[in-house]
């Protein structure tokens, strides 16, 4: 049965099935529906209800719009909309000539609100058109709704046209929704860092989240859920292209509720006509269970339509060198060969395995400051690196991958303005955007550092030049390009670089052109890393620097996406007075979460407090090493009943105060073997018993395993593989150790 559009109207009576096209009634079996329900004050309203297995979807009609009415589980029974819903979206225009902004949003401001559906999949084609502002005139609305039963899911599509001569799209938010509070145990995920839990938002005036795509906004996904009810809804913008958009949960405890939300600047924005199309599906889904449940939904998307996604073999990412995947630490430091290699090469020959080393300062220019002109190197530098490769450690430089200094030969503007100006990002007024990082100029003066336009030929050719140049003249075993992956998107208002003007997905793609000339050049063995773990790069990089993850609440959500597609490594181990706890409680957090330990000066492994430790979370990984390269993240194991906490200074920005577990957990597989390993650390200085709170079923186990506790030296211990949901784990202080699960053969 062909759709038509419908108006919704109030029903009459003896007829609940109506549509209005053109003026003209239309009888009820074209099934546009609306639903007649009567209110307490005894008005009725027209309603849309999209059943979707147990998420129903119940939409009203309001004076001059549409609204969310409810947002129901009906399994349980639980109403998860706050009573005061947020529109389903809104939009800011703008006038070309002005620059005045006005703003339409779903519930109001329109004269025609149209329904079409429900079509074969239950699904509706909605329409808002002919605002009362006339200022707004020739702008549409339409999106489709349409249910997953299975998943008990809905997706969503929007598209904005536009045929108002004066005014241009702005910045359309798009979904939103507003999550009443879901208890004791309710919890919010946002996708910072490695991703974070908050306990606290329906109780606190508090925004979380940022731009996206950025080291701190990685991912394109929101959740609110009861782990405890094994109810909530996980929210995301299933975007293939990781084009630019602000994501956000937002606490409004005077309501009761968390507002969740995507807002995306538009392509072109501000340009007469300029209209918009939802990259990708917006999607709704009930979530059973909490945050690792939302990661399996996302990832589920991501590794089959995200164009980001990275081909994986039986060993993983092949097109990574095999010991770039197996490595089990990193060292850090910085200045000239004669400072740096010979206490890499201690550190390596002490820790006895291979290590890699993030060396700062190699070149003559300052930190952050003449950028891009990092050659001539310093003194020894190439055979510096060829003495760490034989010593075992995998040399890897530091570049820049966004900035230009405008004074590029010390307080002398040398090539900025005659080469660089024309690719930098510009905003509307046409002026570069600047950043400045605490270094000086000759002067004394601040460094401004231009960012560079990433789809420009001319920033391309210069990141490939530099990146290429020390693989082929100083032999280097990497590049670390810094920030691709860190800092959002600069919304670019030059024309002249032939993208988008400011928002779109030009950005990414911009830096995965460049990325791919640079690897289709890369020498045998060898590898590109970046500064934190915006998701849309994943592809072109072998390892993401990930030394931000120092957040309060964080959980290993964007490893247990990626686990596996790329190495995640380093954090910033800093000083104080409890930095030896501190120590101890990142690199517990790195092995369970499968990152490769360190990112710290060569000597911090010899500390007599903290330094035992770290070693063994560097043996311990190592033995394990194919789970984190070949395999994914499995559920983190739960212990039963309390589990201490400890508290250190991160000092990741001034004081930094950071709980965890004293006890932590985490799990990892290689499908392919139907092997499986539980990590514990304990980080405190007090031992620790308890029994695992087992569930086979997280795991997919074989019938018959073998249970086998593996400590950092080697020892290996076979365990009673009956009863395992009994098993009592038992760790002393300041100790890891890992308990392997493997068929037993023949089975």
């Amino acid at each position: 049965m062909p759709r038509h559009e419908s108006t919704l109207i109030r029903p009459q009576p003896a007829m609940f099935l109506v549509s209005v096209i053109c003026g003209l009634l239309i009888p009820g079996d074209v099934r546009a529906q609306s639903v007649s329900e009567t209110t307490p004050d005894g008005s009725s309203f027209d309603r849309i209800m999209v059943k979707a297995g147990d998420l129903l979807v119940t939409l009203e009609r309001a004076p001059q719009g549409l609204r969310l009415l409810r947002l129901t589980d009906t399994a349980l029974g639980q109403e998860l909309l706050a009573q005061e819903p947020l529109p389903l979206f809104s939009a800011t225009v703008r006038e070309t000539q002005t620059g005045d902004l006005l703003t339409i949003a779903a519930d109001s401001g329109w004269r025609r609100v149209g329904a079409a559906g429900p079509d074969a999949t239950g699904g509706y084609r909605l329409t808002w058109a002919d605002p009362a502002d006339e200022r707004l005139r020739g702008i549409r609305f339409t999106a489709t709704l349409a249910p997953q039963a299975s998943a008990n899911a809905v997706g969503w599509d929007l598209q904005v046209t536009n045929e108002n001569p004066e005014r241009g799209l702005w910045h359309v938010v798009f979904p939103q929704v507003s999550i009443r509070d879901l208890g004791e145990a309710g919890r919010v995920f946002v996708p910072i860092t490695a991703g974070v839990e908050l306990a606290d938002l329906w109780s606190k005036a508090n925004k979380k989240g940022g731009t996206y795509p950025s080291g701190w906004t990685c991912m394109q996904y929101l959740a609110a859920y009861n782990e405890t009810t094994r109810t909530g809804l996980y929210t995301g913008v299933h975007d293939p292209h990781g084009s630019t958009k602000l994501i956000q949960a937002e606490g409004q405890p005077a309501r009761h509720a968390v507002a969740l939300r995507f807002d995306h600047p538009v392509p072109n924005m501000g340009k007469a006509g300029a209209a918009f199309e939802l990259p990708g599906e917006a999607r709704w889904q009930l979530l059973r269970g909490g945050w690792f449940e939302a990661a399996r939904i996302y990832r589920a998307w991501v590794s089959q339509k995200a164009q980001w996604w990275p081909v994986l073999g039986p060993e993983g990412r092949e097109d990574t060198p095999k010991w770039t995947r197996e490595l089990p630490v990193w060292a850090m430091t910085g200045g000239s060969p004669s400072e740096c290699v010979p206490r890499v090469e201690a550190f390596a020959k002490t820790l006895g395995v291979p290590a890699g080393f993030h060396w700062y300062n190699w070149h003559q220019i300052p930190f952050d400051n003449d950028y891009p002109h990092y050659f001539p190197p310093k003194d020894g530098f190439a055979e510096g690196v060829t003495r760490l490769k034989k010593a075992g450690v995998y040399p890897m430089p530091y570049i820049n991958g966004r900035l230009w200094d405008t004074r590029d030969r010390g307080a002398e503007d040398w090539q900025f303005t005659q080469r660089a100006l024309a690719a930098a990002t510009r905003d509307e007024q046409g002026k570069p955007y600047t950043e400045t990082y605490g270094s000086k100029e000759t002067d004394g003066s601040s460094v401004r550092l231009a960012a560079m336009c990433p789809a420009t030929t001319l920033w391309q050719s210069q990141v490939r030049e530099i990146v290429l140049r020390l693989f082929r003249e100083c032999g280097v075993s990497g590049v670390y390009i810094d920030q691709v992956a860190a800092a959002q998107p600069r919304l670019c208002f030059d024309a002249a670089h032939g993208h988008d003007l400011g928002g779109g997905h030009w950005w990414t793609e911009g830096y995965w052109a460049m990325l791919k000339t640079i690897r289709t050049a890369l020498p045998t063995e060898t590898m590109l890393t970046t500064e934190c773990n915006a998701e849309p790069y994943v592809k072109w990089f072998d390892g993401y620097l990930t030394w931000h993850w120092q957040e309060q609440n964080m959980v290993p959500a964007f490893p247990a996406v990626y686990g596996g597609a790329i190495q995640m490594f380093g954090r910033a181990y800093r000083g104080g007075p409890s930095q030896d706890l501190a120590h101890r409680m990142k690199a517990g957090q790195q092995l369970v979460f499968g990152e490769q330990i360190g990112w710290f000066g060569p000597e911090l492994i010899d500390r007599p407090d903290s330094g035992p430790f770290l070693r063994d979370c560097i043996h311990l990984r190592w033995r394990l090493k194919e789970y984190f390269y070949q395999g994914t993240m499995a559920r983190p194991p739960r212990l039963r009943g309390p589990i201490p906490t400890v508290t250190a200074d991160w000092q990741w920005s001034g004081e930094w105060p950071i709980t965890t577990d004293a006890i932590m957990t985490g799990a990892w597989q290689v499908p392919k073997e139907g092997k499986t390993v539980l990590l514990f650390a304990n980080v405190s200085d007090s031992p620790f018993a308890a029994h695992l709170d087992w569930d086979g079923q997280d795991y997919d186990l074989p019938a018959e395993a073998a249970v086998t506790m593996l400590t950092p030296d080697g020892t290996k211990t076979p365990l009673d593989a009956q009863a395992t949901d009994r098993r009592r784990i038992e760790l002393p202080a300041r100790s890891v150790l890992a308990w392997e699960i493997t068929p037993v053969r023949g089975n």
